[in-house]
């Protein structure tokens, strides 16, 4: 009886986490296109996921909402797994090859280096199959060194990057991702982090560099909302030539109290507060974007406990 109480318990929250995944899909309009229904049986299997993390990305007229990310801490390898065999079913049916050559370079010098706390697979969907992406990220434990995690992110990345920028990758990098884009291209990203308006513990030894180098080089409107946020970060590529910034706020209306949207960003921010979605809310833009009076271009993300 113990057994088949524990598999429906565990079968009820796998249930709920596709009834928030499609709720969010539903409510902007998004065709369940290939290769969502692979992504969604790929997060049915996880033993462990605690939440979600749906996005959309604007761009001016343009809403982008097939975006959202599954995380799990406590059985992060088995989510990896779980991803590559996602992107196998995906290369199955794709007239493509999926090129993941930088993530198994990455895994197999770390994947056992004991730094990786948690991890995440996603999924950028878009009307035009090979224009999506598929995501791998590696969150690293915020309380250890991870130099030589960030060393290789940065060698398989490409990039060039001034040796101030290089140390504020390499003490301030709390999350590596592996993007697969369907037309063959794959990236990695860095991003970084630091607390906003008070200090944050959990961020254990992340942010003292990237506040320092955010001060001194984003503009005045940059900073004066790091100062304001639960927590400021930013993300590195090679493959984004400016980098996005992104600010978590404690709830939505810190965030209206701060942005002007558009007619999409208006439609988003009502979304949230019907679905009384309160915390963990950021918005990504890059410096240039902010500026401007009205955000235009820019993605929102959300947090959902499953």
């Amino acid at each position: 009886m113990m057994i088949l109480t524990t598999t429906w318990q565990d079968n009820k929250k796998k249930d709920r986490r596709i009834q928030h995944l499609r709720h969010h899909f539903e409510s902007f309009d998004v065709e369940p296109a290939f290769p969502l229904p692979l992504f969604e049986q790929a997060v049915f299997d996880l033993d462990s996921c605690p939440f979600l993390e749906p996005s959309c990305k604007v761009e001016g007229n343009t809403l982008f909402a097939g975006r959202i990310n599954a995380y799990t801490k406590k059985h992060w390898r088995q989510l990896i797994s779980s991803a590559l065999e996602f992107l196998d079913g995906v290369e199955s049916r794709v007239e493509v090859t999926i090129d993941r050559n930088l993530l198994e370079k990455f895994l197999t010098l770390h994947l056992n280096s004991g730094k990786i706390e948690a991890s995440l697979m996603g999924i950028d969907l878009r009307p035009n199959v090979k224009d999506s992406s598929l995501k791998v990220h590696l969150r690293l434990d915020p309380h250890q060194d991870v130099d030589e995690l960030v060393m290789t992110a940065i060698s398989l990345d490409g990039g060039y990057y001034s040796p101030e920028l290089t140390q504020v990758l390499l003490k301030d990098t709390f999350l590596i991702g592996f993007d697969f884009f369907l037309d063959g291209r794959s990236a990695v990203e860095m991003y970084t982090c630091c607390s906003g308006r008070n200090l944050l513990p959990v961020l254990g030894k992340r942010g003292v560099h990237l506040k320092h180098y955010a001060c001194q080089k984003l503009s005045n409107k940059a900073v004066s909302l790091l100062e304001e946020v639960t927590i400021f970060m930013m993300g590195f590529s090679q493959a984004n030539i400016n980098p996005v910034l992104y600010f978590e706020f404690e709830n939505t209306k810190h965030i209206q109290s701060h942005f002007l949207f558009n007619t999409l960003g208006d439609k988003i921010i009502n979304f949230c507060l019907n679905d009384k979605i309160e915390d963990s809310i950021s918005i990504g833009v890059t410096e240039q974007d902010l500026e401007k009076s009205r955000l235009e271009n820019f993605r929102f993300y959300y947090r959902k406990a499953v």
